[in-house]
């Protein structure tokens, strides 16, 4: 069973009419760079050709790796609690049809939505988007302004349950987007949601991203003793301020799961210098220019169980997509 990634971002300027918006910030231009380099991305980021020359690289990786597919994360505005949208305080923006229509060109994209609790209308776009073939719903609580124990959206949560729809919410700590919640990094805001029967996986395992930052990886696990329907996924965990969270969830790897965090940069450094992984097979990976199959392969060697891989089939809402991923049916090349 070939593993789905579940945990892979869309980016694009909207210049060619996809919706996406991306605001520029000056001093992560450096590290805008490197990621670009790191994916393969030629393109300048104001080019007419960002969002089609985006999706077309990350087909390319995929069409080159071991993974059966990957699911896409589109990303809602903030809004207020009365359902005001703030465009101005959304530094990315991916609307959820700009998603839907790729996972439609492209069986082995999987969409995954993305809808404010408190947007006018959010359970009937909830709705259309399970109609449309969403697998998950993508949410920032501390970033988008998302207090889950706000009693006026207890019935979402509820219809999210019902529609076995699962929730992947970032827990932990941020670094490309702003946060406005920092209450909302720790894991223990999503118990409202558990507590409604939705399954939850906590993006990151509450790891924080920057040294100062506080590691809520304990929170999470005591959390997952407590609701079976809470996973984590390893995302984006590769630097050294990750490594304490790692040790934790690799003795702990009960409902953690694979994901990526495509297109943040994995380092295959770190993990030989903690000697997590031998020379031999740090230079091995090192040789892996898809970084879609080097991050896959990292986290193998790094001694994460098959569980990690396999766990998401059982996870994702049930789609004929997500099926003719676990029987390994490949999508022809459009």
């Amino acid at each position: 069973m070939n593993p789905i990634d579940l945990h892979v971002h869309v980016l694009g300027n909207g210049l060619t009419g996809s919706g996406c918006r991306v605001q520029r910030v000056w001093w992560q231009e450096p590290f805008v760079r490197i990621m670009s380099r790191s994916i393969g991305l030629t393109v300048h980021p104001g080019s007419a050709e960002l969002d089609a020359a985006y999706v077309r690289q990350l087909r390319l990786w995929l069409d080159e790796s071991s993974l059966a597919a990957v699911v896409l994360l589109a990303c809602d505005d903030v809004h207020q609690e009365d359902g005001v949208p703030r465009p101005d305080l959304s530094r990315i923006y991916v609307p959820n049809e700009y998603v839907l229509e790729l996972a439609r060109q492209e069986p082995r994209f999987l969409p995954g939505i993305s809808i404010h609790p408190a947007r006018r209308g959010a359970i009937e776009l909830l709705e259309a988007g399970v109609a449309a073939g969403a697998v998950l719903l993508k949410l920032l609580p501390c970033v988008q302004i998302v207090d889950p124990g706000l009693a006026r959206y207890r019935l979402f949560w509820k219809r999210m349950a019902e529609l076995q729809l699962p929730l992947l919410a970032h827990t932990g700590g941020e670094f490309s987007l702003p946060t406005y919640r920092p209450d909302l990094c720790n894991p223990f805001s999503l118990r409202p949601v558990l507590e409604q029967g939705v399954t939850v996986i906590a993006a990151h395992c509450g790891a924080p991203a920057l040294p100062w930052q506080r590691d809520f990886s304990g929170d999470f696990l005591a959390l997952k003793k407590s609701f079976p329907n809470l996973y984590g996924d390893i995302s984006a965990l590769s630097q050294p301020v990750h490594f304490k969270t790692l040790t934790r969830v690799r003795e702990d790897p009960e409902r953690i799961l694979y994901g990526s965090d495509y297109p943040v940069v994995t380092s295959v450094s770190w993990s030989r210098a903690f000697r997590w992984i031998s020379p031999s097979e740090a230079g091995r990976l090192r040789k892996i220019r898809n970084p879609l199959q080097r991050k896959l392969e990292l986290t193998r060697a790094m001694g994460f169980p098959d569980t990690t891989f396999s766990g998401v089939y059982d996870v994702l809402r049930p789609t004929p997509a997500v099926a003719k991923a676990r029987a390994g049916a490949g999508a022809p090349s459009l």
